[in-house]
């Protein structure tokens, strides 16, 4: 097979330091186009190697030499450029959030199912090896039933550094949907659970929603209480407490903590764990960048992958449809000050591979 032809809608950060570079080195695929309406981010991705840009996203889909997509705008176009993608029938790697709204959210996964193509969302964050390891040994009972997970993502930005998307929630911005979406997925999917019901606080202290705790309950009846900020950090963590030991997942670190009682006396002793093999590479490399962050990489090769026919392996549509649920629960629980269920959730199915 030829390698999958590429376009990229979207040339800011994220395209920039990670989509844009990934995709040039990935073996069974081509970068042939991007687009985006400033010209100095046109000018940047230009500089990453031969490509050929375009200022509207419109212009980039019509093309009739690409094999898929991968969309990356700002945050408000999200549902907009995904239905575009859907009306030209490309198979199409969304980066999160799905949505901003739950009507958009489900317009999406409407035009995505009649399209019958391959749609990802970028909750990159399951591509994680750390994380992967995590599911398997929660699967596996290592640390028993899970009764209590605690959660923090922290950013922190000043204010003059802030993009002014991440200003204000219409456009976007906020730590629920930049920060929050990523654990409230990976909760879902490290348990295979639902989340059923949010309580939300929030404080706009630089900017709109800045800073959020969130105390969420599963269907399992797993409470899960979480921090988010741009203000304090900079943190991304999970520890999942469980009826034989405690699970501790440190994005930042890499690292997995399993610990358990100890065997004579009071207090607790750290399980060790094995290395795995299949990490030796990337954690090499983190030797000379300690920054490397292999999750994006892998959720981009997957999605390839996916469109050449391999099973699929990255988050679906619906997964950006339950974390956008709650997110949006959790903000009217901030507004009324109760606990609020999260549409849907009781009829939803776990988040599976």
């Amino acid at each position: 097979m030829r390698p999958t032809r590429i376009g990229v809608v979207g040339c800011g950060n994220i395209a920039y330091w990670t989509h844009l570079r990934v995709l040039a080195r990935l073996r069974d695929a081509t970068l042939v186009a991007a687009a985006d309406p400033d010209p100095a981010a046109r000018a940047r991705a230009a500089r990453l190697g031969r490509l050929e840009l375009h200022e509207h996203a419109d212009e980039l889909l019509a093309r009739d030499d690409l094999d898929a997509v991968v969309l990356c705008p700002a945050t408000p176009a999200h549902a907009a450029v995904a239905l575009a993608a859907c009306a030209r029938r490309l198979p199409f790697y969304l980066e999160k959030p799905l949505a901003t709204e739950s009507a958009a959210a489900d317009g999406v996964l409407a035009a995505a199912e009649g399209a019958g193509v391959v749609a990802a969302l970028g909750f990159n964050r399951r591509q994680h090896p750390v994380h992967a390891r995590a599911r398997t040994l929660l699967a596996r009972g290592r640390i028993g039933r899970v009764r209590t997970v605690l959660s923090a993502s922290c950013e922190p930005q000043p204010a003059s550094a802030l993009p002014s998307w991440r200003d204000r929630r219409d456009s976007g911005g906020g730590v629920l949907l930049d920060l929050a979406s990523h654990h409230i997925d990976l909760v879902r999917w490290l348990l295979d659970d639902e989340i059923v019901s949010a309580e939300g606080r929030l404080a706009s202290d630089l900017s709109e929603h800045d800073s959020a705790w969130l105390r969420l309950t599963t269907r399992d009846g797993v409470v899960v209480q979480s921090a988010f900020s741009y203000r304090g950090g900079p943190a991304d963590w999970l520890a999942f407490v469980g009826e034989r030991g405690t699970l501790l997942i440190d994005r930042f670190r890499c690292a997995l903590e399993l610990r358990s009682a100890r065997r004579f006396g009071y207090g607790l002793r750290r399980i060790h764990l094995p290395p795995v093999l299949a990490d030796v590479g990337w954690r090499l490399r983190r030797v000379a960048s300690p920054a490397h962050e292999p999750s994006y990489a892998r959720a981009l090769a997957a999605f390839v992958a996916e469109v050449r026919g391999a099973p699929p392996a990255t988050a679906r549509l619906a997964d950006g449809a339950r974390s956008l649920a709650v997110v949006l629960a959790a903000e009217e629980s901030a507004r009324c000050g109760r606990p609020v269920p999260v549409a849907g959730a009781r009829d939803a199915n776990p988040a599976r591979d």
